[in-house]
């Protein structure tokens, strides 16, 4: 099992890529069904929580600093030509920290 140090490393580096990838310019590819961003950003604030608890982050910090990467994300985006904020984005990113909490929740 990776050290806390390898997980830090690979948190910061999912934070950089879900960053890059919310930011490049559109593919303006089709989605398979409407809202299918919606799922991506549950996903991804899911595994950013996954990947920041195993790195030592917990609770109500954690949850903060991705709900703010999360609306950082959507002001990046107002700056694009190709990209629109969204609030439904913003609550997409808080289901995926909520999923991924109830995942490390210790029973």
């Amino acid at each position: 099992m990776p050290r806390t140090g390898t997980w830090r490393a690979l948190f910061v580096g999912a934070l950089l890529v879900i960053l890059w990838l919310a930011v490049r310019p559109n593919a303006g590819a089709e989605d398979w069904f409407d809202q299918a961003d919606k799922l991506r950003h549950a996903a991804a604030f899911a595994l950013l929580w996954l990947v920041g608890w195993r790195a030592g982050a917990r609770g109500w910090m954690l949850a903060a600093g991705l709900l703010v990467f999360g609306g950082l994300i959507e002001g990046l985006q107002s700056l694009t030509p190709d990209r629109e904020p969204s609030w439904g984005d913003v609550v997409a990113d808080a289901v995926g920290v909520a999923l991924g909490a109830l995942a490390t929740r210790r029973r």
